[in-house]
């Protein structure tokens, strides 16, 4: 019961913050929302679509992929229709039922022998694409190295990357490794808690093969150039003759990344500040083009959210949220 409470609570939090977080945007003058319809024609809308659907895909089939290499047996509609059921999610009740916890109570629901590989490949699907933020971070910062060491914030934001992405590439050195693990202790804990044995063994499996991971992260890599390809269209759209490879490079990777962070549904709000800023530092001028795409951007995704909402309706059972939502308490 004080769980379900904590829940609502956090709920309404974090859809208060998005209010108010666009409510001032709105209100101080940087986002108007009469540029965003002035951009929904028809060719524009359908580009989006197109671009969205393109970037959803392939951060479908990096799961799928890691699924087969599990030895599960995933056809690609299969696959598919979960990771939509999943973004249906993330936009319907973006709660303690987020997008990851259905795909996976799906998952694991079709295939029960297999409870612990079914939830890994979730958690290592989404570590993944957020490593590949790290990369293409990483790389923009190395690519404007004098720009970023010029802005203290920025700077900061760039220090965390780094940390971060060693600590996620040794993580995987070590866990990935059953010589490694031993090495550093980490057999110690696997005695002693089964859950860490359970999950360690499932991680190693999927580790077994490195080129699966490669190839998920590089799948991870063509991904967010996809989303890179949406704010590159939006500048063409929009007009923004100023918004150039190297502005997108360097504040889509970090916009994403500071979204990822759970404040909001969906990252709205907590993303139309950071992309506004991130695009205004890079410029070095006042402009509305970072919260405006992101805005698109999300709508475009809400949007296909509602495919995935189909996809559930024809799936689901009348205890199936029930059920989510203990699959939620049980995890905390």
């Amino acid at each position: 019961m004080a769980s379900k409470v904590s829940n609502k609570l956090s709920l309404i939090l974090k859809v208060t913050i998005a209010v108010l977080l666009i409510g001032y945007l709105v209100k101080s003058g940087h986002l108007d929302p009469k540029d965003l319809w002035e951009l929904m024609t028809l060719p524009n809308i359908v580009i989006a679509l197109l671009i969205i659907g393109a970037n959803i895909f392939m951060a479908a089939w990096r799961w799928i992929v890691l699924l087969r290499a599990r030895g599960f047996t995933v056809p690609l509609f299969y696959g598919w229709s979960l990771y939509m059921i999943g973004i249906f999610f993330n936009h319907a009740l973006p709660g303690a039922v987020g997008g990851d916890l259905v795909r996976g109570y799906y998952l694991v629901n079709d295939h029960p022998e297999r409870r612990m590989d079914a939830v890994m490949s979730v958690l290592i699907d989404r570590v993944l694409g957020l490593y590949s933020f790290f990369i293409l971070t990483l790389v923009a910062v190395a690519f404007d190295f004098d720009f970023v060491m010029g802005h203290e914030q920025i700077r900061w934001v760039a220090l965390m990357c780094f940390m971060v992405f060693t600590g996620m590439t040794l993580f995987f050195l070590i866990v990935f490794s059953h010589r490694l693990s031993e090495m550093f202790g980490l057999k110690f804990f696997e005695k002693r808690i089964p859950i860490v044995h359970k999950m360690v063994v499932s991680l190693q499996y999927f580790g077994a093969n490195r080129m699966v991971i490669v190839y998920s992260v590089g799948i991870s890599l063509v991904a967010q150039m996809i989303g890179m390809l949406f704010f590159y269209a939006m500048a063409q759209m929009s007009g923004e003759a100023g918004v150039t490879w190297n502005a997108i490079m360097f504040a889509v990777p970090m916009g994403f990344l500071v979204t990822a962070v759970p404040i909001a549904p969906a990252g709205i709000g907590v993303g139309q500040v950071a992309f506004l800023y991130l695009f205004q530092a890079y410029l070095q001028r006042p402009t509305q083009f970072g919260a405006t795409a992101i805005t698109a951007f999300q709508l475009a995704t809400a949007c296909w959210a509602l495919v995935g909402a189909v996809f559930y309706l024809r799936r689901r059972k009348p205890h199936d949220v029930a059920n989510m939502e203990a699959m939620a308490e049980a995890a905390e």
